[in-house]
């Protein structure tokens, strides 16, 4: 719309255990333009902040549009936000995340309605607290002609299969367009290296007279990287990295790597019809993933979040 009024929500929210908060409802039509988010342990602790934060999966944020009783985003805090593992930060600088040192959480999807949005967080069993700010713009005119909603889900299977069924990613119905998805590893399967199991596989419009696929080649040939991912600097680019790279010592001959990669199709833009089918190349390991995109259709879910 060519007139747009900018506004924005702050609060400060303590979590009680197994209690779900609504941090923010917008009347649209309107469309939100930045997430700042800090969450972790209860604030009045005086312990220092690297021990004072609960890990990044304590808390699940939900974003709903326009009346919809499904969820267009569904994952821990952190997942959200391409925080994998569980980790409190390490950092992220693109075109769309931007993570700062102890949590500081910001996103730069657009995410457009048409009648109302509505910002959710749940706690798990400990008390927890979040800081939330939503830069968003509100829209005069009554009708929002732009079909197109902001989705993203989270995923995770503990252990994957080794050269089996690959690890499921997305699956939703179109029109929409894939806008990019946060990967992370850690290895528990020493038989391979974890990149060797494959990578991203995108089936597209597969019951539509023109399907496509898209195969990747090594696991981490997906982020813009070479040799095997068995050693990386962790970095961080507009479109891909591997910001996340590190090797525990888990008692074996040799260490086993952690890791964590991002891909975001901009300049490269992925489509969809019909449908939209995603999965990655794996060994038997622990996996999860946050995968991004936009589509017309109310979104379905494909994977139950755990407790």
């Amino acid at each position: 719309p060519e007139v747009a009024v900018p506004d924005r929500v702050s609060i400060n929210i303590d979590l009680q255990p197994r209690k779900t908060f609504t941090a923010a409802e917008l009347d649209g039509p309107g469309c939100i333009r930045h997430l700042f988010v800090v969450s972790g342990g209860h604030p009045n602790s005086q312990k220092t902040p690297p021990d004072r934060h609960a890990k990044s999966r304590k808390v699940v944020i939900r974003i709903y549009f326009d009346d919809e009783e499904i969820p267009y985003v569904e994952s821990p805090v952190g997942d959200f936000f391409g925080v994998m593992h569980g980790q409190d930060w390490y950092p992220i600088d693109n075109h769309y995340l931007s993570i700062k040192a102890w949590n500081g959480y910001n996103c730069y999807f657009p995410m457009p309605f048409a009648r109302n949005a509505r910002i959710e967080f749940e706690a798990s069993d400990e008390q927890s607290f979040v800081i939330l700010e939503a830069d968003w713009d509100r829209y005069p005119e009554p009708e929002m002609e732009e079909k197109s909603r902001f989705c993203a889900r989270w995923c995770r299977e503990m252990p994957t299969q080794r050269y089996g069924e690959d690890f499921l990613m997305l699956d939703a119905e179109g029109p929409g367009r894939l806008l990019g998805f946060v990967y992370g590893v850690r290895l528990l399967d020493d038989a391979d290296r974890w990149s060797h199991g494959g990578a991203d596989n995108i089936y597209l419009d597969g019951e539509s007279p023109h399907p496509a696929y898209l195969r990747g080649i090594g696991g981490e040939d997906t982020f813009g990287e070479g040799y095997g991912g068995a050693l990386h600097p962790p970095e961080t680019h507009h479109y891909a990295a591997m910001p996340y790279y590190v090797h525990e010592d888990v008692s074996q001959a040799r260490v086993a790597h952690r890791v964590v990669g991002y891909r975001f199709f901009e300049h490269d833009v992925i489509p969809f019809r019909e449908s939209i089918h995603m999965r990655f190349g794996c060994m038997s390991n622990d996996i999860c993933s946050t995968v991004y995109w936009y589509q017309e259709q109310p979104v379905r879910p494909f994977f139950r979040m755990p407790d």
